[in-house]
């Protein structure tokens, strides 16, 4: 096996990314760059220069016909990773190069994962016709998902409280976790209303901050992203200051890190 560097993992990144933007425009299916990766575009052009993964947003409506046309058209070292798919619980789905994967050094183990570099695919669900409407029925959904989040990884893939926080919970809330995702999916899908003014993205990670309104994504708009054309969001300002405040200014040294540092090439 071969160590992946920060630049090879931005290649890989980058190919996986072309393909989905080229079936997305084939089949005329919108998306946004979202989070980190719509950061970089506006203030890198390209990769935040740690960064090791890159997200997308796509409005639910189209979602089940992305996953197919994404299963008839990926290339074959291509992968897409979803609980509909395969026999694990995500809660949104992944485009992997299955050429790669990583060492987990968090556990005793350094325990191999069979998922390779991803680029994640969030649905973009309708919110409610106001904000208030908006807060209080998304604020449970979160909720929901938090909980699923610590029932889900084990203790051994987090550090300090989180991980004394993780063990506590699955000591106190024996709940299948099948059952709590099948109602998760019940409440978002219950309250999504068709055109209404906002998009939330539940499972991203800002939580409230993830419900956006419509007029700030716009039209899919096109940027250059290390020299490629993806589309993102139409009002960038609005979107990234709801996220992340003053977004030009670059966070502390010791806050440049990546979600996953040891990536190799089989």
């Amino acid at each position: 096996m071969k160590h992946i560097d920060i630049q090879e993992c931005h290649d890989v990144l980058l190919a996986l990314a072309q393909e989905f933007d080229r079936i997305c425009r084939k089949h005329q299916i919108p998306y946004y760059m979202l989070g980190g990766t719509m950061l970089g575009a506006i203030r890198h052009q390209g990769f935040i220069p740690w960064d090791d993964d890159m997200d997308f947003g796509v409005p639910i409506a189209y979602i089940d016909r992305l996953r197919r046309v994404l299963s008839e058209e990926l290339p074959p070292h291509f992968r897409i990773l979803s609980r509909k798919c395969e026999e694990r619980i995500l809660p949104v789905f992944k485009i992997d190069d299955a050429r790669t994967f990583f060492i987990n050094t968090d556990t005793p183990q350094a325990e191999a994962s069979d998922t390779g570099l991803s680029i994640d695919i969030f649905p973009l669900y309708d919110g409610w016709r106001t904000s208030f409407q908006t807060h209080l029925v998304a604020s449970f959904i979160f909720f929901l998902i938090r909980l699923r989040n610590t029932l889900y990884y084990a203790p051994s893939f987090r550090k300090g409280w989180k991980k004394q926080l993780a063990r506590l919970c699955r000591f106190l809330l024996p709940i299948n976790l099948d059952r709590l995702l099948k109602y998760t999916d019940r409440c978002i899908r219950k309250y999504t209303i068709p055109h209404s003014g906002f998009f939330i993205n539940y499972y991203g990670m800002w939580r409230k901050k993830e419900m956006v309104g419509k007029a700030v994504f716009g039209t899919p708009t096109e940027y250059t992203f290390t020299g490629v054309a993806f589309y993102g969001v139409e009002q960038p300002d609005a979107y990234l200051r709801r996220l992340y405040g003053n977004y030009m200014q670059m966070p502390p040294e010791a806050e440049r890190v990546g979600h996953v540092s040891n990536y190799y090439k089989r």
